[in-house]
């Protein structure tokens, strides 16, 4: 930092920096095309790409390169006149996408429960206390006089009721924090559009294997309560430290952002159009022929002049700590902003966005920390996914690498060979719906000519006596080969192969190759079927409760009592603000546990939820009819509330209310016992 001369405007002193992070981002670009980018692309084709994009890639490879050979076209393949793609993984996402998330979440915030622990544990390291303890009933009897031990005794029963009690009261305490944390949480769940971002994070860890969401606290533009939301944001805009074996030993990751350069300036309150013109790029259309230019070269929006920057959440440094080219010039005093740095670079920029040469200028320390820590200290939640900004989902990990693996991965092979056999076998059904004709020479030009006119597939042909031969020695329509079923039985074992490696077997889409023969037979099968969707479901339950602490990390440290009390009220926001904002700051993460409570985000299945009903309705029905004679409405009112959820009716006229429930009191109360008749008078 103190190369930085204010005399020399062109001189930005952590420009090596900046350098440096644009070394690593290169580096990181490289890594993630070559173990994740250049699957996960083709993956997306068959989502929702060109319906002849395998074709239109080879063709565009072929001509970089002599040879065009992708380990599965060779270069002298025969290409097809119809060129399709059958997009399987359409399919893949259209059925695990709603059974995963079909609604927002109910979160469950529970403290953590310290264990029971008897007197005769807590003393059972003390001798004396133990042999005094075991004359508890003989003290109890009087058997025991001594005054000694007897306040001996009740010394010890006393101190140990003092812990208890005060445990009691504390685990009190963390009950309420409890219900405090949850009301917020479930407010978040509910006011964001959290089911629109989930679904499409949830929707790429489909296709290409990562699915992510990032959280930021927000503050609607009109004014409102600062709220902590989840925003998708697509693994393309990831880049993670490519030295990194396992995702926990990440140093840094940077999340690429692209706004409006008014925006970026206002964010990073930089002088007004410092930017704009200057380090804008990053154009939104892809034609973009004859459009204005930046002045680095590069094509401006469509709208607006954007700037395009990687936000840096670094755990080793500003970046000192890098590997150093010779040609670097040595910077110093970065140590001084401690391990865990946020940086906005942009690589057109030659200083960070959020450490301007003004920023310098001011030696403002205070100023300059503010500006380059995390806007929240994820990071001493490190424990849990690394202690980042982003959540990810991913279904199927590979072991030693950051980057998983995609569920379509395996069926890639499959695919590609389920769209060339198609492509050949439309050209094959081409060709073999066309007729042809063979017609002697001698027939003459008239009946050639009569073929060759018709518009449809019969027409009248008028024939000539022609030296009495027969018409069938004249014309003759030659037929194609016959189709030979074995490609299309092929073309079918394949496909099985492919819903196997996607899940996409047939009682996933409510089909049975053949009819079960029991009840039994039909519960096993849908066990087993249940087992991918279920271990899918647990995944996104668990990424969905890590967002939720995430969100909570975010509203400690950002909101305020103004913020709370439209969510919680003004009693719950004061007992927020005293004593959980001053509590340690670890205890918000590890003494409360964040759970998505079992298959509420999930779609549920009304069908096994009603046989589920049923079924526990033959042992709790007739004790809930006991109950009822006693007045005791609840456990009744409680099963038609979940048997209407259930069945998707209305079945408030059902239930038992206060009149009904003093009704039956009333009718089963025993008679009142008749008095003798000489008392009567």
């Amino acid at each position: 930092m103190d190369e930085y001369s204010p005399q020399k405007p062109n001189s930005y002193p952590l420009q090596p920096i900046v350098d440096r992070w644009k070394r690593v981002f290169e580096a990181a670009r490289k890594e993630r095309k070559r173990k994740f980018d250049v699957y996960a692309d083709e993956a997306m084709q068959y989502f929702d790409g060109p319906v002849n994009h395998m074709w239109s890639q080879y063709k565009a490879s072929k001509k970089k390169s002599d040879s065009g050979h992708d380990g599965f076209l060779a270069p002298d393949v025969q290409l097809p006149q119809f060129e399709m793609s059958v997009n399987r993984i359409f399919e893949a996402v259209s059925i695990f996408g709603p059974v995963l998330y079909h609604q927002n979440p109910i979160i469950a915030v529970t403290p953590r429960e310290n264990p029971e622990i008897s007197i005769e544990t807590f003393y059972a390291g003390n001798i004396e206390a133990q042999q005094i303890l075991a004359m508890d009933q003989a003290i109890a009897q009087g058997i025991v006089q001594d005054p000694f031990i007897i306040q001996s005794y009740q010394q010890l029963v006393q101190q140990y009721q003092q812990v208890v009690n005060s445990e009691e009261k504390a685990s009190q305490i963390d009950k309420d924090h409890a219900h405090i944390l949850e009301a917020i949480s479930n407010y978040v769940q509910q006011e964001q559009s959290k089911q629109d971002e989930a679904r499409l994070a949830i929707t790429e860890a489909i296709i290409t294997g990562l699915g992510l969401l990032e959280i930021k606290v927000e503050q609607p533009p009109g004014g409102g309560p600062k709220i902590a939301r989840s925003r998708y944001r697509s693994n393309k805009d990831l880049l993670v430290d490519p030295d990194a074996t396992y995702w926990r030993d990440c140093t840094w990751i940077a999340l690429k952002t692209c706004e409006p350069a008014n925006i970026v300036e206002e964010k990073f309150n930089l002088p007004k159009g410092s930017l704009k013109g200057k380090y804008a790029r990053m154009s939104t259309v892809e034609n973009s022929r004859g459009r204005k230019r930046n002045g680095d070269g590069s094509y401006a929006g469509a709208t607006h002049d954007l700037v395009e920057y990687w936000e840096v959440y670094s755990k080793n440094g500003a970046g000192q700590n890098i590997k150093m080219n010779e040609k670097d010039r040595r910077v110093k005093g970065l140590d001084v902003l401690g391990d865990f740095v946020y940086l906005a670079i942009c690589e057109q920029c030659p200083y960070p966005l959020n450490l301007a040469p003004n920023v310098l200028e001011s030696q403002d320390m205070e100023l300059i920390l503010e500006r380059t820590s995390w806007e929240v200290p994820y990071w001493d939640d490190y424990m849990s996914d690394g202690g980042w900004p982003i959540c990810r989902l991913s279904f199927y990990n590979k072991p030693q690498e950051v980057w998983p693996i995609s569920m379509v991965k395996p069926a890639l092979g499959e695919l590609k060979f389920i769209n060339w056999c198609m492509s050949f076998i439309a050209d094959k059904v081409a060709v073999g719906s066309k007729l042809y004709c063979g017609v002697l020479k001698e027939a003459g030009e008239n009946i050639r000519s009569q073929l060759t006119s018709g518009n449809g597939p019969f027409s009248i042909i008028e024939l000539e006596r022609i030296s009495g031969r027969n018409i069938n020695e004249m014309v003759s329509f030659l037929q194609a080969p016959n189709f030979s079923i074995d490609i299309w039985n092929m073309v079918a074992q394949v496909n099985a192969a492919i819903d196997k490696r996607l899940g996409l077997t047939e009682l996933m889409y409510g089909m049975s190759g053949r009819q079960m023969r029991s009840a039994a037979e039909a519960q096993y099968r849908q066990q087993n079927i249940n087992v991918r969707p279920d271990d899918m479901a647990s995944r996104v339950e668990d990424w969905l409760s890590l967002t939720a602490t995430r969100e909570i990390q975010a509203i400690r440290y950002t909101a305020e009592f103004e913020d709370l009390v439209p969510i919680i009220g003004q009693t719950a926001a004061q007992v927020f603000v005293e004593q959980i904002l001053t509590d340690e700051v670890s205890r918000i993460t590890r003494d409360f546990r964040y759970r998505v409570e079992a298959g509420t985000a999930r779609k549920p299945n009304k069908d096994t939820q009603i046989s589920q009903l049923t079924d526990i309705g033959q042992y709790i029905l007739p004790v809930i009819q006991q109950a009822m004679m006693s007045g005791i409405t609840r456990p009744y009112n409680a099963y038609m509330e979940a048997l209407g959820r259930a069945m998707d009716i209305e079945i408030d006229h059902f239930l038992l209310g206060p009149e009904e429930q003093q009704m039956l009191i009333q009718m089963n109360a025993p008679p009142e016992p008749q008095q003798p008749q000489g008392e009567q008078q």
